[in-house]
């Protein structure tokens, strides 16, 4: 049985651009069943202002709390701002960023919460409605929804497989 040798939760790895932030169940985005994220370092990554689409609009495709890139892929469709400011940044090297979904985000608050700001929500990729989309909170973990139009923060995170650190 081979067994997988992790680095630990908030180690910077260089290989892949940012920290280690959390383990999640899968299916990642290439289909295997577990995955790590991957948060960049705060320089450049973050958008300190950004509405997430302009209220009352549903889009079709972004309403999973576990898919970031799924959510986001279908955000980046429907020519929202904030999706296309994720999806077209080079961080470290890398351009697969997304926005995380509202279980991702979570789980980073839980694992790594000292990279990000406490003073801040954050978006999350998951939509509740056509006038709500879901946020984080890094003070205290709080999760709830906000107005579409609201100006939040957004950081972007990455997937890799768990199998990565077997190589």
């Amino acid at each position: 049985m081979n067994t997988i040798q992790l680095p630990a939760i908030g180690c910077f790895i260089v290989s892949q651009g940012g920290y280690l932030g959390a383990i999640m169940r899968g299916p990642a985005a290439d289909g295997s069943q577990d995955y790590a994220l991957i948060v960049p370092a705060a320089a450049g990554a973050e958008i300190e202002a950004i509405a997430w689409a302009p209220e009352y609009v549903k889009i079709e495709g972004a309403d999973s709390k576990t898919d970031g890139v799924a959510n986001t892929a279908a955000m980046a469709a429907a020519g929202l701002d904030l999706a296309k400011r994720i999806t077209t940044l080079d961080l470290h090297g890398f351009q697969d960023w997304y926005l995380p979904a509202t279980h991702e985000l979570r789980a980073l608050y839980i694992n790594v919460p000292e990279l990000f700001d406490k003073d801040e929500w954050y978006w999350s990729s998951t939509q509740s409605s056509r006038y709500y989309a879901w946020c984080q909170a890094f003070e205290f973990g709080t999760s709830s929804f906000s107005g579409k139009a609201t100006e939040l923060r957004a950081r972007p995170v990455r997937q890799i497989p768990l199998s990565h650190f077997n190589a």
